[in-house]
């Protein structure tokens, strides 16, 4: 296993150590908690989405604050990880950071958001559901919806180079190439949120354990 570099440290390195390795399993664990506690069907599409947003839209607050946890957590989270990866395999582990930021970056449209503020004021489902497609395929930035799929390419590029370059366990690096292609099934195939999270719970296991190989400070 490759060994990280490390320097003498302070109380602050230590701190920054466990605060990394916690935004990197906060982040992807955020996201699953908010698939198994909300009620709305996540995982449907065009007008069932919309109809069970609205038949449980005071649920939302909820699931909107744990993505915002997620979204604050996910920076870090790929920095920890990245950092393990790089160690063993700087290009690979860059190209896969870079790419994994799209995930943590605003870069395709909102669709949440306006979808529970439109159903909020009172827009009738037929109404909202024209709003949504439109969000998704007619904003000039629709087509950045794809970027999601980049992002859990740069985690699986993060997970080979963790893998060759031996910076983790093995297990956790074979985690890491894992968890982004299960990720999507549960949309693809519209499967239950429960489905949705249980990927989310193998990313949170495959982030959480590659930050852990994270160097301890040396006094």
């Amino acid at each position: 296993m490759t060994t990280l570099d490390t320097a003498p440290s302070t109380g602050a390195d230590t701190f920054a150590r466990y605060a990394m390795i916690a935004c990197a399993i906060i982040a992807p664990l955020a996201i699953a908690t908010s698939l198994l506690i909300t009620p709305i069907a996540v995982t449907a599409e065009g007008e069932s989405l919309v109809r069970s947003f609205a038949a449980h839209l005071d649920s939302y607050p909820t699931e909107s604050y744990l993505g915002l946890l997620s979204m604050i957590a996910m920076i870090p989270g790929i920095l920890a990880v990245s950092k393990v990866a790089r160690a063993g395999k700087p290009v690979l582990g860059l190209v896969g950071m870079v790419l994994a930021f799209i995930l943590a970056l605003p870069v395709s449209p909102d669709t949440d958001d306006p979808l529970y503020a439109a159903l909020k004021s009172g827009l009738d489902p037929q109404t909202a559901t024209k709003l949504l497609n439109a969000l998704n395929n007619d904003m000039p930035t629709s087509v950045l919806g794809i970027s999601f799929f980049p992002g859990l390419i740069g985690f699986v590029l993060l997970g080979v180079a963790v893998l060759l370059g031996k910076s983790a366990p093995a297990w956790s690096a074979i985690l890491l190439i894992v968890a982004p292609f299960l990720i999507p099934v549960a949309w693809l195939a519209g499967l239950s949120n429960t489905v949705a999270a249980v990927a989310w719970l193998v990313m949170t296991a495959a982030m959480g354990s590659v930050a852990l190989a994270l160097p301890k400070p040396t006094p």
